[in-house]
C-alpha cells in the first residue's frame, strides 16, 4: 500500500504505517489540516529503500513495522546524509525504556492513543507555512 496526496507545491510528508486504517487516517486528515504533499509507506524496506531519494521535509513514522522495525529505520536514516536532519515524529504505543532500549530519543515523539490535533499541531510547528 503506497498512495500520494497531491498537494499544490507544499512541503512533503512521507508517512511510514502499517496499519492500513491508520495510514487512511493519517493520511485523510493531514491532507484536509494543511497544503501538504503526502506520501505513505506501509513497509520499513521499502521506506528504508526510498526514502532517502524522495525529498521528505519531514517523517512520521510508526515503530512497528513489518520487514525493518521503526526504531532500525529510525537510525538508518539518521545516518544517512540525505535524511539526518530531517525532523521525524516518531509514533509508539511503548515505554520510555523501551525506546531508550531501542536507541530512540523522546525528542519528537507522539504516543498512542493522541488526538490528530496534536499531530497536526506539531506538523505546522515543524512545517510553517511559508
Amino acid at each position: 500500500m503506497a498512495f500520494e496526496h497531491k498537494a499544490s507545491n507544499g512541503k512533503l510528508i512521507a508517512i511510514v504505517e502499517d496499519d492500513a486504517n491508520m495510514a487512511v487516517l493519517f493520511h485523510d486528515m493531514l491532507g484536509r489540516a494543511g497544503s501538504w504533499r503526502l506520501h505513505v509507506f506501509s513497509d520499513g524496506q521499502d521506506a528504508k529503500a526510498r526514502l532517502p531519494e524522495l525529498g521528505a521535509d519531514l517523517i512520521l513514522l510508526d515503530v512497528g513495522l513489518p520487514n525493518l522495525d521503526g526504531a532500525s529505520l529510525y537510525k538508518i536514516l539518521r545516518g544517512h546524509s540525505n535524511t539526518k536532519n530531517t525532523p521525524i515524529i516518531v509514533i509508539t504505543g511503548r515505554y520510555d525504556w523501551e525506546l531508550h532500549r531501542m536507541g530512540l530519543q523522546a525528542g519528537l515523539l507522539l504516543r498512542k492513543p493522541f488526538h490528530m490535533e496534536e499531530l497536526v499541531r506539531m506538523i505546522q510547528a515543524l512545517l510553517p507555512e511559508e
